[in-house]
């Protein structure tokens, strides 16, 4: 019987529900993770959303949107390419990002716990203010993020 997929390979893994992961021939320049929001914005009636684009000078991806509840495994499909960035060094910018919650930024200790374990480093660019709130009210927790200057 033949095989219902495209190839004879291992199936890749499959997003998270509500998330999509876009690979060009599997490089990471062009991974580009979204979700929609399932609650809408009362003001404007649009939906939020978060999205990891690449960097394009340097490797690293851009954070956009808010990181909570509603996109928890979106923000995990995104860490999860970012971890697969080649280089010493990955940048994540969060420059866009207006919110994290707490389930946030233990995940984004966890990626930086699977770049650390690989000899590398995730350097955190922009953090928003409820990062750096966190960051003081769990110093043990957070001590191994890294933020740049």
């Amino acid at each position: 019987m033949p095989s219902p997929h495209r190839h004879d390979g291992p199936v890749p893994p499959v997003p998270p529900v509500g998330a999509q992961a876009l690979y060009d021939d599997g490089t990471w320049a062009d991974a580009v993770v979204r979700c929609a929001n399932t609650a809408t914005n009362a003001a404007t009636g649009s939906a939020a959303a978060l999205t990891a684009r690449p960097l394009r000078d340097r490797p690293g991806a851009l954070l956009s949107g808010p990181c909570d509840l509603d996109t928890r495994a979106v923000l995990r499909a995104a860490l999860g390419v970012v971890t697969r960035i080649p280089g010493p060094v990955v940048h994540l910018d969060l420059s866009a990002v207006a919110f994290l919650d707490t389930a946030a930024v233990a995940a984004l200790v966890q990626a930086n716990a699977t770049v650390t374990g690989q000899g590398r480093r995730l350097l955190l660019h922009h953090p928003p203010y409820s990062l750096r709130k966190l960051v003081e009210m769990f110093p043990d927790e957070c001590a191994a993020l890294e933020v740049a200057a």
